[in-house]
């Protein structure tokens, strides 16, 4: 029996309600007997990562990323608190990332004072562009943990002294809070020609560029093949990799079988307010409720729901878009 509205779980067995945690998208389970000592109790613990895309807007035209199919969408102040209200003990750390330029929305200092008040753990993915006038916000907010910079945002620009330009902006706000901060910086290439991630002449170029700019030590290894995510330092990543192809229905069947983080340590709600298993379903085809009209327990509770979490705990893929995404072959 259950009380879908406070959380737990009560079962007759460890095995059942070990069973059922992991169906219902919960990142760890705790049980603890009751008075009796007859019944087990199972609280639905939080996820890893909850992703919230506060815009689906961007300021750029990346190749590696293309549009999103909905409409744009910015979601505003009050709404993004009534989402940080609404996943309230269900997981500390938000990515605010799915699509969109996240700098880009109009009231981002808001975001994160917001994520301050409600005691989030942030989580950025930014191109890197508007570094120059949203950098010190960001090194400020205390909410802040994690920065990923997805430097092959520019590798399209053809013009040398802008992409330095670029460059120069994003390492100059890098030092700053690697010297100011606790904050930890991801800078992404992921735009290697394969996955033996030999540097062309531009990457090259850019590795190079990091290693004298930052004045790190040991930074011999920063142009090895064979390092995939660096660990410059304790706060510093290069992290090396290929392009991916977001999944669509329209791609290729990947497989059948497989495994992936999905509605097990993560889900996300996109900016108009959809509910899908992780950030890369951007379009929202796994449209399991919204947050604004559900609650979220409710919704990892729901019988599709259900059914995914299940399946990856098999290894077995259900939904269609999931059958078509490559990505998993890579973090799982």
């Amino acid at each position: 029996m259950c009380n879908l509205r406070t959380g737990y779980f009560v079962f007759v067995s460890e095995k059942e309600s070990v069973r059922f945690g992991i169906r219902h998208g919960c990142d760890k389970i705790t049980c603890n007997r009751d008075l009796n000592g007859d019944l087990l109790r199972l609280k639905m613990n939080k996820f890893k990562r909850i992703f919230i895309e506060i815009s689906n807007v961007c300021n750029l035209s990346c190749s590696f990323c293309p549009p999103s199919k909905r409409s744009k969408q910015v979601m505003s102040v009050q709404d993004f608190e009534t989402v940080l209200k609404k996943i309230e003990g269900r997981g500390d750390h938000i990515y605010l990332h799915v699509k969109g330029e996240p700098l880009f929305h109009p009231d981002f200092k808001e975001i994160l004072d917001l994520c301050h008040q409600y005691n989030k753990i942030v989580n950025i993915t930014t191109n890197g562009t508007l570094l120059g006038a949203y950098g010190e916000i960001i090194l400020e907010n205390p909410s802040v943990r994690l920065v990923n910079i997805s430097l092959q945002s520019f590798e399209g620009d053809t013009d040398a002294a802008a992409y330095d330009t670029y460059l120069t902006k994003v390492l100059t706000f890098v030092k700053r809070g690697l010297a100011e901060t606790s904050t930890i910086f991801d800078l992404r290439l992921w735009n290697f020609d394969d996955h033996h991630l030999v540097a062309n002449e531009k990457n090259q170029q850019t590795l190079d560029r990091i290693e004298s700019f930052l004045d790190l030590p040991n930074l011999k290894m920063i142009t090895d093949p064979k390092t995939k995510k660096l660990k410059l330092n304790s706060k510093l990543f290069i992290n090396k990799g290929v392009e991916f192809d977001w999944p669509s229905m329209d791609s290729e069947l990947v497989g059948t079988k497989g495994n992936c983080f999905g509605l097990r340590h993560q889900l996300a709600i996109l900016s108009n307010g959809v509910i899908v298993p992780c950030c890369l379903d951007a379009d929202g085809v796994i449209n399991l409720g919204n947050i604004f009209e559900d609650t979220l327990q409710d919704v990892v509770a729901s019988p599709r729901a259900s059914a995914i979490a299940r399946g990856f705990e098999n290894r077995n893929i259900v939904e269609p878009l999931c059958m078509k995404c490559s990505y998993r072959e890579r973090i799982v």
